[in-house]
């Protein structure tokens, strides 16, 4: 998995989502993409990527794990008995050299975090906040403390030194809290994305924005524009986004940007946001939805500029988009970790998949391709 990232899903209408040609009553759909599970090929040095799909409110928690060609290959019920709707993240945080799957309460429940392992066995569980906080939670993951040692490239299993965290933001209802957590729940960063005053929460991606390696790299080893990134984005109310660099401790906001007009009522909403490198060069781009429809945005991540826009959906589709960025459309070669070193341009050509928020518009995830120098989403599905 190059990068794991998963963004928010909002009040959903209740309704069915065609997912793999299945109809699925969940009333919106979680998204994550990450290697989980053995490759029906068994292609030596080669893998592929599955995807995660978490349920929406108004069905029984689950947690799907599909194949990139459509094959459902995992379930299990991360919160029996809970009907509110969840949010899932991959990634690897615990440091064993193998992804985890992330499942935390997404709304009208206690904002409650597990880590599970491919098959579903539980790892972990803790509390993100105080048990009386009901909105729910965004999560994401990416390693933005340092886990990478050697000259790595972010976003994959590529050392013995990788380790990832776990991206915390309150999803409506609190302060506009973020949290770098470790598989167990250790916080290890903490900080407001907005302005106290800020209520509408907050959704979460990571990736490494940075375009040129450190100075830092030839000296030591370490290339610590490696690093992710944390970018967050305005749940509701308003299209605010920032990206915030947090390794060398406390957080430093390296980007804030409104990524779409907000003095037009409409842009009034919030966003979704995803990260990764998607064109084959180095630094992540941003994708960033509207909170009311299939317009995406995509921005550089290291500089905020607007790289254009298309549509994820058909103009029809008026609610949330869900996305994340992994490579889906083949396999690749995890031990060519370091572009820059091998050659190797699969952790810069990620692709990019997404899916309706909610059930208000049948449609099975759409995967954008990447592109040499063209960042997906440009490149049609």
């Amino acid at each position: 998995m190059e990068d794991r990232t998963t963004p928010t899903f909002l009040a959903p209408a209740a309704s069915a989502i065609n997912v793999n040609n299945t109809n699925r009553a969940t009333g919106g759909l979680s998204l994550a993409v990450g290697d989980l599970l053995p490759d029906p090929e068994n292609i030596v040095g080669l893998v592929r990527n599955e995807y995660v799909t978490g349920t929406g409110p108004g069905t029984e928690s689950l947690v799907r794990v599909w194949s990139d060609t459509g094959v459902l290959r995992e379930s299990f019920n991360p919160f029996p008995g809970f009907k509110g709707g969840i949010n899932v993240a991959v990634g690897d945080v615990t440091g064993d050299g193998a992804n985890e799957i992330i499942v935390a309460v997404a709304a009208n429940g206690p904002p409650q975090v597990k880590v599970f392992n491919a098959s579903g066995q539980l790892l972990s569980t803790f509390f993100a906040f105080d048990t009386g906080f009901l909105g729910g939670l965004n999560i994401a993951v990416g390693n933005v403390l340092g886990g990478i040692g050697g000259g790595g490239f972010s976003g994959g299993t590529t050392s013995g030194n990788f380790k990832q965290e776990i991206i915390i933001g309150a999803a409506a209802g609190g302060s506009p809290h973020v949290l770098a957590t470790d598989g167990s729940g250790t916080v290890l960063r903490s900080f407001l994305a907005f302005d106290l005053g800020y209520r509408g929460g907050v959704t979460v991606a990571a990736g490494s924005v940075d375009t040129q390696r450190s100075n830092a790299y030839a000296g030591t080893g370490v290339d610590t524009n490696a690093y992710d990134e944390i970018i967050v984005g305005a749940a509701t109310n308003v299209p605010h986004v920032k990206v915030f660099s947090v390794w060398q401790g406390g957080q430093t906001e390296l980007q804030s940007f409104f990524a779409f007009d907000p003095s037009i009522p409409a842009n009034r909403v919030g966003v979704t946001v995803a990260a990764g490198s998607t064109d084959n060069n180095r630094g992540a781009e941003v994708y960033v939805s509207l909170n009311n429809g299939s317009q995406v945005r995509v921005f550089n991540g290291e500089t905020g500029s607007a790289l254009g826009e298309f549509l994820a959906f058909p103009t029809g589709y008026t609610r949330v988009v869900n996305m994340t960025v992994g490579r889906l459309s083949g396999a690749y070669n995890p031990s060519d970790d370091d572009t820059f070193i091998n050659g190797n341009p699969f952790f810069q050509l990620q692709d990019l998949v997404a899916v309706t928020g909610d059930g208000a518009f049948n449609q099975q995830p759409r995967l954008f391709f990447a592109g040499v120098n063209s960042a997906a989403g440009f490149n049609g599905p």
